[in-house]
């Protein structure tokens, strides 16, 4: 009989060590404002608004008192983007198992520049390193003999992201990315009003996509150019503050060890948290990013209206 309440009273006290291991395992009191957004790249504030977005979505539907609450698998979800490391989140974030951490990533539901008038945005492809299907690893094999999602991203001035397409793999080229959208045929049937995308020479020339001058020989041409080249520099900075703030994107921390349907899942909520940060005013620094496959060959001659277009501009505001 003692043997047997003596193992009853084992077993309360673990379920009880378990209980306050996992009521306190992952909070936020305590932590000073900047280790907060050193660690998850989001203000304390950012984050509990986020987690009333997102809490019910991942609030566990077990019972068990040991169940892994919403804010622990948020908080695991931040600091696994932020890092790019799963093992290092599992040490700041000690008892979530890789399984539960995987699950809850599907969970979340998350005038002018340097002269240029009436611009919409710049858009421009970055690349997500991943480890392929063994049974298409060839479509996912970049220019560079890497694999990747190619991802495509416009932002506007200010560096937030306003459309983001995360479906494709680093084989295909990105006027393709393009010209398939949503946010193309939008801009084709001119739900954008008259303003203008910038976009480097691997897309094609349209009226309300401008691209540089290829050969430039007027005055008017190179100014042109390196207007378009400080403005749709927004973009380049957004991948650089993108992939910084979130190292899961960057290669250097290696290949994500997901599906491509996970790896453009994450991606996206990358970019939506960004736009938080960004928006909350938070800045982070920039690293130099080394684009894995760029300087695709051209996308083809432009379009004589595309061509009319750019002459016009260049004359109006750059002659």
């Amino acid at each position: 009989m003692a043997a047997v309440i003596v193992a009853r009273r084992r077993r309360r006290h673990d379920r009880q060590r378990r209980e306050r291991i996992f009521s306190v395992r992952v909070t936020l009191f305590g932590m000073a404002e900047e280790k907060i957004i050193e660690t998850y790249r989001l203000s304390g504030d950012a984050i509990l608004e986020l987690l009333r977005e997102v809490g019910t979505d991942l609030d566990p539907v077990t019972r068990r008192s040991h169940a892994v609450p919403a804010m622990a698998k948020l908080l695991a979800t931040l600091h696994f983007l932020a890092s790019g490391s799963f093992q290092r989140t599992v040490t700041i974030s000690s008892g979530i198992s890789q399984s539960v951490f995987s699950s809850a990533l599907s969970q979340h539901r998350f005038y002018a520049v340097a002269g240029f008038p009436k611009i919409i945005g710049a858009i421009d492809c970055t690349h997500v390193q991943l480890v392929p299907p063994s049974d298409r690893e060839h479509i996912y094999r970049n220019r560079k003999h890497t694999h990747s999602l190619n991802v495509q991203v416009v932002c506007d001035s200010k560096g937030i992201i306003t459309n983001i397409v995360a479906k494709y793999s680093g084989s295909v080229h990105d006027s393709f990315i393009l010209r398939n959208s949503a946010f193309f045929s939008n801009l084709r049937d001119g739900e954008y009003g008259d303003g203008w995308l910038l976009g480097d020479s691997v897309y094609p020339l349209h009226p309300f996509l401008l691209t540089p001058v290829m050969n430039p020989t007027t005055p008017g041409e190179h100014r042109y150019n390196q207007a378009h080249i400080s403005t749709r520099n927004i973009v380049e900075c957004t991948f650089s503050v993108l992939k910084s703030r979130f190292r899961c994107l960057d290669r250097t921390g290696g290949a994500l060890l997901y599906s491509p349907q996970k790896v453009a899942q994450i991606t996206i909520v990358c970019c939506i948290l960004h736009n938080i940060v960004k928006r909350q005013g938070i800045e982070h620094d920039a690293m130099d990013v080394e684009e894995d496959c760029h300087h695709w060959p051209h996308a083809g001659p432009p379009n004589a209206a595309g061509l009319q277009t750019r002459a016009n501009l260049i004359l109006t505001n750059f002659s």
